[in-house]
């Protein structure tokens, strides 16, 4: 056995204590919608950025358009910004409902699993004698579509963790619940989890 290797005892045990499928909670659905209203949001501004770097002085340069209306390269006026405006579209589509899927947390007995990302997979183990105190934060969007995101903080800076589109009192009771965790406790949510 290597030096700081777990022996394969260690090693089952850590793989069993694993949340189960049944532990393991989705976010709620209208945050997929939320997160649809925010890549509209940043739609419209990356479509106006390129519409108006297109009519500028400075685009007309970076693009050396022509008297006839089109551009050495050969493209007519608005292609960047047609352009800019279907890959942010076609984004916003795509993204929520994957991000969706990856979203996963589970409130077992002695700390808060987080398990997210695309591309980049990160889990995160918060165990509840670390937290310091527990945020919800709920912005005007959030607040209309009945959504709140929980946000738990520890001492070490980078440990801290989110859990975004709770329903409202779903993220309220457990917003009370890790806050009136004490060590020994041994079950936060109140059902064995």
């Amino acid at each position: 056995m290597t030096s700081g290797a777990l022996p394969a005892s260690d090693l089952d045990e850590r793989m069993a204590s694993l949340p189960t499928s049944e532990e393991l909670q989705p976010l709620h659905p209208r945050v997929r919608s939320l997160w649809r209203i925010y890549a509209g949001i940043r739609l419209a501004i990356v479509t106006g950025g390129a519409a108006l770097l297109e009519a500028s002085p400075l685009g007309e340069r970076l693009l050396r358009r022509s008297g006839e209306g089109l551009s050495t390269l050969g493209f007519p006026p608005g292609t960047v910004t047609a352009v800019a405006a279907a890959v942010m579209l076609l984004l916003a589509m795509i993204l929520p409902p994957l991000y969706y899927r990856r979203w996963r947390y589970a409130l077992r007995a002695h700390d808060l699993w987080i398990r997210q990302g695309l591309i980049f997979h990160q889990v995160s183990v918060i165990p509840y004698r670390r937290l310091q105190f527990v945020d919800t934060r709920q912005g005007p969007l959030e607040r209309w579509l009945g959504l709140t995101e929980l946000v738990v903080h520890t001492a070490a800076p980078g440990t801290s963790g989110r859990v975004p589109g709770l329903e409202e009192l779903e993220a309220l009771r457990i917003r009370e619940a890790l806050a009136a965790f004490e060590p020994g406790d041994g079950d936060v949510d109140g059902d064995g989890r």
